[in-house]
């Protein structure tokens, strides 16, 4: 009965339209309107009302519990496939993105490419052509590798060819590149690329080459086969000549006068220039001319150092004639060297040119122009360079070897003169043959140097001589200057060193003076002392510094200096000497003088005989000494007639003599004066 009650009744109708319930319920619950209206809650709302109240009633209890059922599921499920979720969710997302890309590119697709597609469709020839024809182009060049290759290592082969001294082909493969340019250019089309960097190339190793064989020029040790090999390889560079940027500036200026020569015949003077064999002639001069330096370098800078050093002693005197021989033998090596070597390498070539030119120009016809110009170019050419190497020859006399000279030799010894003159002599005759005789030149520059020389051993013993007869110092005390004592004291005894002691009581002196008139003066021998000189230690002395000297100027005695020579010999050393020697007998007379009042007759006796000794010093000073040595100068070592018609001397020996004569004759007739008052 229960069970009957709590069964269900089965409703049989079922509403169709539950708009009215959706609107209650929505008014009547907080569930959502959106939610009541969907097909599944309008179908669960239809089914409701077929239900009973009993089912109505449960209902609630069931849903509850499907509800709790649905969530454990849910729970369950959710803790037994979360990484299915998970990748659910995942895939899920990459799905939603990979739709919308490819969406995204469809309608790239649609609206951009393929619209671009179309358009690069269309203009495909146009971009292929161009595509075409680069590999048109590497296509040829794959054919032509072999000849490219070839081409681009012309530059190398030049390089090394230079590196290695084979300049003859280094020269052959420059023409061959040249030969290709020029072919290039004859075919009217535009040189190409690689060809102008080959050229570019080409010129940069043939200036290393030109480097090279200028280089070769400025070595000291290279011989004339080396000189010869890199002036012909110049020769057949031919880099000087008028296009050429080592060509001189007339050169230039014939290019600029050719244009103008049609209408200004004024420009014809210029059309002269230096050809590419002079240019080269100078380029062998110049680098020559700097090996010259270099080795003249060593003993220049020895000589230079001994000449600034000021006065020499005899070893250095010694030692700079050895640098000076030294010199002169590299000079000579050097030059001379380098003149043989201009001759065989430039002249000689000329000539044989020239030659070669008149035999071919024999048989040609006589309307032929050039039959008859091109010997005459080739003449006035090796006229110009036989006097170029003239000129340098000129040039490095005076520039390397006078200039060395001139202040060397003067301080020489006269004994080391004679033996660089006969050197240079040697060296001026072996230029003879070459051209170069500068013999002329020596005898001026060896005659002021002995000149030089004689003049300051003159005066070194003339000085010397003269230091002697200083007087003493003038300061005495008023009681001493009474009295001989004060004059011993005073005075050094003219017995005692003017005299040998075995003449000193007898002094000898001159009879008569020794002029040029007398006889005697005219039989003695010149350079034999007279014997008289002997008794007077000074005079002999100073004669025998004087004789030395002379005798060293026998070895080496120029004509042109004689008449200096007298004038040094007469004022510098012989009235010199007169002067002082006549100063201090004045001096010594002087004292005697202001003594005679006083003295006794023994001091008077003493006096009197020193008195004798000085006057007979001087007598034979003046009288015998002086002529002798003008007559040792003059006639011993020139042999030339000293006698009145001889033009020369001193302008002061003269008064100097007169003095003395005059000097003497007022002590004569003080003496005369005093005898006759006794």
């Amino acid at each position: 009965m229960d069970d009957q009650l709590t069964t269900p009744v089965a409703s049989t109708s079922r509403l169709v339209d539950v708009q009215a319930l959706t609107d209650i319920l929505a008014s009547s619950s907080r569930v959502p309107q959106e939610q009541l209206i969907k097909p599944s809650s309008q179908s669960y709302l239809s089914n409701l009302t077929t239900y009973g109240l009993q089912e109505l009633t449960a209902e609630p209890t069931i849903l509850q519990t499907q509800s709790h059922h649905l969530t454990s599921s849910l729970t369950s499920l959710t803790h037994t496939s979360y990484p299915t979720f998970l990748s659910l969710h995942r895939t899920t997302n990459a799905l939603t993105t990979s739709l919308t890309s490819l969406s995204s590119s469809l309608d790239a697709l649609i609206n951009s490419s393929l619209p671009a597609l179309e358009e690069s469709a269309a203009g495909w020839k146009d971009r292929t052509d161009s595509v075409l024809k680069e590999r048109s182009k590497a296509k040829v060049v794959l054919e032509q590798h072999e000849k490219i290759r070839d081409l681009l290592e012309i530059p190398l082969l030049i390089d090394t060819c230079v590196r290695n001294g084979y300049f003859a082909e280094a020269l052959s493969l420059v023409a061959h590149a040249k030969a290709l340019a020029d072919n290039a250019s004859t075919s009217q089309k535009p040189t190409p690329l690689i060809l102008s960097s080959v050229l570019a190339e080409v010129h940069h190793s043939i200036m290393q080459m030109l480097l090279s064989l200028l280089t070769t020029l400025y070595e000291p040790n290279r011989k004339l086969p080396a000189l010869w090999k890199a002036v012909n390889f110049l020769r057949k560079m031919d880099v000087f000549g008028p296009s050429s940027p080592f060509a001189s500036a007339s050169s230039h200026v014939k290019g600029i006068t050719s244009q103008l020569e049609f209408e200004n015949k004024a420009a014809e003077p210029f059309a002269d220039r230096i050809t590419g064999e002079e240019q080269i002639a100078l380029a062998f001069l110049v680098g020559r001319e700097s090996c010259l330096k270099s080795i003249l370098e060593s003993p220049g800078s020895d000589i230079s150092r001994m000449t600034n050093h000021g006065e020499l002693d005899d070893r250095e005197k010694e030692d700079l004639a050895r640098y000076l021989k030294k010199y002169i033998d590299l000079w000579r090596e050097g030059l001379y060297d380098i003149m043989t070597q201009y001759s065989t390498i430039f002249l000689e070539k000329s000539t044989t040119s020239s030659n070669l030119q008149q035999a071919v120009a024999k048989p040609s016809s006589p309307s032929t122009p050039t039959s008859n110009d091109a010997p005459s170019r080739d003449d006035e050419e090796w006229t110009r360079l036989r006097a170029l190497v003239t000129t340098y020859a000129s040039r490095a006399l005076k520039a390397h070897l006078l200039p060395t000279l001139t202040p060397s030799l003067r301080l020489l010894s006269l004994s080391l003169l004679p033996s660089l003159l006969t050197q240079l002599v040697y060296c001026s005759t072996a230029f003879a043959r070459v051209g170069l005789d500068f013999r002329t030149i020596l005898s001026p520059l060896f005659s002021d140097a002995v000149a030089e020389v004689i003049s300051k051993e003159f005066k070194a013993a003339g000085d010397a001589f003269a230091s002697r007869f200083k007087l003493p110092n003038q300061t005495q005390n008023a009681r001493e200057a009474n009295g001989v004592s004060s004059i011993k004291s005073k005075w050094k005894q003219p017995t005692k060193w003017l005299v040998t002691s075995a003449s000193a009581s007898l002094p000898p002196v001159p009879v008569t003076p020794a002029t040029p008139a007398s006889p005697t003066f005219a039989q003695s021998p010149p350079h034999i002392p007279p014997q008289i000189l002997a008794s007077y230690p000074p005079l002999a002395e100073h004669t025998n510094a004087i004789l030395g000297v002379l005798n060293g100027l026998r070895l080496l005695a120029p004509t042109s200096i004689l008449h200096t020579l007298v004038r040094v010999l007469d004022d510098e050393v012989l009235a010199k000497g007169g002067q002082a020697l006549q100063a201090y007998v004045k001096a010594f007379l002087k004292d005697w003088q202001r003594m005679s009042t006083s003295r006794s007759d023994e001091g008077e006796s003493e006096l009197d005989r020193e008195k004798t000794v000085i006057m007979a010093f001087g007598q034979v000073y003046f009288g015998i000494l002086v002529p002798f040595l003008r007559r040792a100068l003059v006639e011993g070592v020139y042999s030339v007639q000293l006698d009145s018609t001889f033009q020369g001397g001193g302008e002061i020996l003269p008064n100097v003599v007169m003095d003395w004569e005059d000097f003497v004759l007022e002590i004569e007739d003080d003496s005369g004066k005093n005898d006759d008052a006794s």
